[in-house]
């Protein structure tokens, strides 16, 4: 037992902790990663120049980091509690409907990127068809009126099959007999969801949002793969990428500073966030 627990501490060490503090310390260099050049610790530089304003992007990127979050949050837990209450039932119906749900999430981002680039091509896509019978005409992915609203609808396509079964378990943990004592007192089926159904939800929706929320923040490769950020889709995760990946004159160091901002402010929204929904888990559950 003991060796196996040391065994999984060390993997973490190894491929968590060191990558991170590596991170930490190359955000506070000029590391470029191009041969032979030098590397010279400039402390503070990078932070400050993402709050001063002299560096490109990071006032976008918080924005288009906020829209997105906010958009997939709200967006993929309304979507998977309409689809839990509709597939919750034990029939064969319910259980392929589960399936076809879950399905996007087993495709992988390359995948799910690629077919909705296809569906939205602007050129002879059927998206494209289609809108074109009502005059509607548009670079979709590559329009920035669409961008934004697109990509946050392919994440919550991809996602909300998890947060659906997760929902799923929540309502078959609620006891039948709750809903049987309502339905002789002549409580309506609006009134049971929003007074029974939803309180006693209140576990499912607390993981549900916060895997939401870490999950949005830190998204950058299905952004990448349908945009590249651009067109108001670079948000922080993809500004760190791109910094330090994304051309010849990389600064990984930048790109590092970056990513370790959005690691505090995910840090900063998630645990007073996971607080809330805890103390309003106790509230409604006593």
């Amino acid at each position: 037992m003991w060796l196996g627990l040391l065994l999984g501490l060390a993997v973490y060490a190894l491929f968590g902790l060191v990558p991170m503090l590596g991170n930490v310390v190359i955000s506070f260099t000029d590391y470029t990663a191009l041969p032979n050049a030098p590397v010279h610790n400039i402390g503070w530089t990078n932070y400050a120049s993402m709050f001063s304003g002299n560096a490109p992007g990071f006032d976008q990127g918080v924005v288009a980091t906020v829209v997105f979050v906010l958009g997939v949050t709200l967006g993929q837990n309304a979507l998977a509690l309409l689809l839990a209450h509709r597939l919750s039932g034990s029939g064969r119906a319910a259980a392929i409907g589960r399936m076809l749900v879950f399905l996007p999430i087993a495709l992988g981002v390359t995948v799910v990127g690629l077919l909705w680039i296809l569906i939205f091509n602007p050129q002879q896509g059927p998206a494209e068809s289609f809108l074109g019978l009502f005059g509607i005409h548009s670079a979709f992915f590559g329009a920035d009126n669409w961008a934004m609203v697109l990509v946050i609808f392919v994440q919550i396509w991809q996602n909300a099959g998890f947060s659906t079964l997760v929902f799923i378990g929540g309502l078959r943990a609620i006891d039948p007999q709750i809903y049987e004592a309502s339905g002789m007192d002549g409580v309506g089926a609006w009134t049971r969801l929003r007074r029974i159904t939803f309180p006693l939800l209140a576990p499912a929706v607390t993981a549900n949002v916060l895997l939401a929320v870490v999950g949005a923040f830190t998204t950058y490769n299905l952004i990448y793969v349908l945009t590249d950020g651009q067109y108001g889709t670079q948000t922080l995760g993809m500004l760190a990428y791109n910094v330090a990946f994304g051309s010849f004159e990389a600064n990984l160091g930048y790109g590092a500073a970056v990513s370790v901002v959005l690691f505090i402010i995910t840090l900063i929204v998630a645990l007073p966030l996971m607080a809330a929904l805890r103390l309003r888990e106790r509230r409604l559950l006593g």
